[in-house]
């Protein structure tokens, strides 16, 4: 992800440079010859699916019939979310479509595409609010998760809900989703009900592959991997990039494509040239070319993982005749309770130094501040380091036949000599445990478990902490044309 931001690396001939605005500008202008067909039946799709649509649904739904670009980002079907960065792409994806429709001066419709047809159950079936962890307990679950019935969620998401303390904002933004599984025959049609209630306002399209008119639509692509023509490509990108050094995100197939007969998900193993459209899935690396075929994408906003699998398809998408979209970093999210500000003025530190240097770092760094360690050192070991090199001369004079032991004796009693600096370093931990401790807090609160917050916290919790959703100013403040992660911090 550094040498793609970078640019300049050999990266470069795959990809445009995310952060700059002339890789926009260049993908609209590749994006002039986009097929009017499509843009037809895609948006037919989007009103299709999405039934009453809102004010803002509407204006951007006209934009895109009339010739507007889009910005994509998609998800798996976290149960309420899952973790932060399910809602921080959605809002990355509205703050960036915003951003380019005024740097760019056309309209950009901001677009979520919804994973309906994942098959990793276990990934989407668990989310967590503070120290509660809810899981979904749904032993027959195979197929594709979208099509998953939500009766037995609601069931037990609102039994475990009322062991949950909650405070008034979340249970505000709990109580549309728990609705939606409580109201929905299946997991896909429940979270296309919340994303759009709860991103209202903000012109976000919501749109699921899996539908017979863009499968349809698609059918040159299915076509051609039947016959193993893309996985051909993918490979020979993917060679190309682990002899540049990097490593293959995602492992290609001989058919990148899933068979959703007999309501599982299956792998193609040989080529079935009469499955009908509807019932092929594209897996993570035909996926993408999925979605570009269908849309006029500006850019993708992704995390690294996404975006390093999307590097496999370079070659794929000159054979589809389709631009790559721009890739997107999306910003990551983070809240800074008062728990970590305590700690973090115990220490006289910012939250950046946290997150550029290890604890170990930081707690060597903040006892040298206090106690010159290497001075002490010195002061402590030179009379000591003279005595033994006084010794070892006055040894070998009056025995020369026994120099080889005499220096054996000096090595080693030099090395026992420098070991007290590791005992003095330990020692003074213990007398600075309370800035010990407030370092261990503050780590604790950045890396729950080890693990980055946003990668363990849900949206939830960052609306628990802040008292209030702060999706619209996330929306008007999150940084677009530069990676970073975006803080948040509560008023108390």
């Amino acid at each position: 992800m550094k040498d793609l931001l970078a640019g300049g690396t050999f990266l470069e001939s795959i990809a445009k440079v995310p952060y700059e605005w002339k890789s926009f500008t260049t993908q609209a202008t590749a994006q002039s010859d986009y097929s009017s067909k499509t843009r037809e039946i895609v948006a037919d799709v989007f009103a299709r699916q999405n039934a009453n649509l809102s004010a803002s649904e509407e204006d951007s739904l006209r934009a895109l019939r009339n010739g507007a670009l889009t910005i994509t980002t998609g998800h798996q079907l976290m149960i309420c979310g899952g973790t932060v960065f399910f809602e921080a792409k959605v809002l990355g994806a509205v703050a960036l479509a915003k951003a380019a429709s005024v740097a760019l001066g056309i309209k950009v419709v901001p677009i979520f595409w919804m994973a309906t047809e994942d098959h990793d159950f276990e990934e989407i079936s668990s989310f967590q609010i503070g120290e509660y962890k809810f899981t979904w307990r749904q032993p027959d679950a195979k197929g594709p998760v979208g099509w998953l019935p939500t009766d037995s969620l609601a069931d037990q998401l609102e039994s475990w809900l009322e062991s949950v303390p909650l405070n008034a904002a979340q249970k505000e933004l709990l109580q549309p989703r728990l609705q939606a599984y409580k109201e929905c025959e299946n997991l896909a049609e429940a979270t296309r009900q919340w994303v759009r209630q709860w991103a209202e306002g903000l012109g976000l399209l919501v749109l699921d592959g899996q539908d017979v008119s863009l499968k349809a639509a698609a059918e040159p692509l299915w076509r051609e991997e039947m016959k193993g023509v893309y996985s051909k490509l993918i490979k020979k990108q993917t060679e190309a990039l682990v002899e540049h050094g990097y490593k293959a995100q995602v492992f290609p197939r001989e058919i990148n494509l899933f068979d959703l007969r007999d309501g599982d998900r299956q792998r193609f193993e040989q080529a079935d040239h009469q499955c009908p459209s509807l019932h092929i899935s594209p897996n993570a690396l035909m996926r993408p070319l999925y979605q570009e075929f269908l849309l006029p994408n500006l850019a993708y906003v992704g995390g690294g993982g996404e975006l390093a699998y999307w590097l496999q398809l370079g070659e794929a998408f000159k054979k589809m005749d389709r631009p790559m979209p721009v890739l997107y970093l999306r910003d990551s999210l983070f809240v800074q309770n008062d728990k970590l500000k305590r700690a973090l003025d115990k220490i006289g530190q910012s939250l950046p130094t946290i997150l550029t240097n290890s604890a170990e770092d930081l707690k060597k760094q903040c006892i040298t501040d206090s106690v010159s360690l290497q001075a002490e050192g010195e002061s402590l070991q030179l009379p000591l380091e003279s005595a033994i090199e006084a010794w070892n001369t006055a040894l070998k004079a009056a025995y020369p036949e026994l120099k080889q032991h005499a220096d054996a004796l000096r090595v080693k009693m030099t090395r026992l000599a420098q070991r007290t600096a590791e005992t003095r370093y330990r020692t003074q931990k213990r007398r600075h445990s309370e800035a010990m401790a407030a370092i261990d807090t503050a780590y604790a609160s950045v890396y729950p478990e080890g693990i980055f917050w946003e990668r363990k916290a849900s949206y939830l919790d960052l609306v628990g902490t802040l008292g209030a959703d702060p999706r619209d100013e996330i929306v008007e403040n999150m940084s677009t044309i530069k990676a970073g992660t975006w803080v948040l911090s509560s008023k108390n």
